[in-house]
């Protein structure tokens, strides 16, 4: 077979080397090999082995942040079932009637200037039914025990605004706004 180029010419050099630069340079290619394996190939596992070891606690911190969102995420699903269990059915109860009914229970029904219902907005699976309501001229003490009627109900009634302004003429009376919101399943 006849030698031509490039393999012509490392072969004339590798001739004109003594036996001791031959060793030489057979020595300094095997470490050139092995410098180019290490750093092509075993530093960029152990690098991205390392950042792996690193990033472990952080999952791991990640998992149990994620399983107590999720065990606090059934908790409140739980409590959204039984809310909805208790829901009454369409039309089974009457904000409006409440509100008078403790009105009447606290005293404070000639204090009431109006209880309006607005227009209900549906929350599939519910209707959320809001009634906006003033009183004038009242005692803080007189209005606390129907506030707290309101909130306690077993309807599950809440007031999602309150608005409370001191009277000029008066300070120890007030006037109050607020809106009560009830909910019921729809059918």
């Amino acid at each position: 077979m006849k030698k031509t180029g490039l393999f012509k010419a490392v072969d004339q050099f590798l001739m004109r080397l003594s036996g001791r630069e031959k060793w030489m340079l057979g020595g300094g290619g095997a470490i050139a090999i092995l410098l180019m394996t290490y750093f092509m190939l075993v530093d960029p596992v152990l690098l991205r082995m390392d950042k792996l070891e690193k990033l472990i606690p952080r999952k791991q911190r990640a998992l149990r942040e994620l399983q107590i969102l999720k065990k606090e995420y059934i908790e409140v699903a739980q409590k959204i079932e039984e809310i909805e269990k208790g829901l009454p059915a369409e039309s089974a109860f009457s904000s409006l009637s409440f509100l008078e009914e403790n009105a009447a229970k606290n005293r404070i029904r000639d204090k009431i200037a109006f209880i309006r219902p607005l227009s209900p907005q549906i929350k599939t699976p519910y209707r959320e039914i809001p009634v906006e309501v003033k009183i004038e001229n009242v005692k803080l003490a007189q209005i606390i025990p129907f506030l707290t009627a309101i909130e306690t109900a077993p309807q599950g009634l809440r007031i999602k605004r309150l608005t409370m302004l001191t009277r000029f003429a008066d300070p120890d009376k007030m006037d109050l706004t607020f809106l009560v919101l009830s909910y019921e399943k729809i059918q």
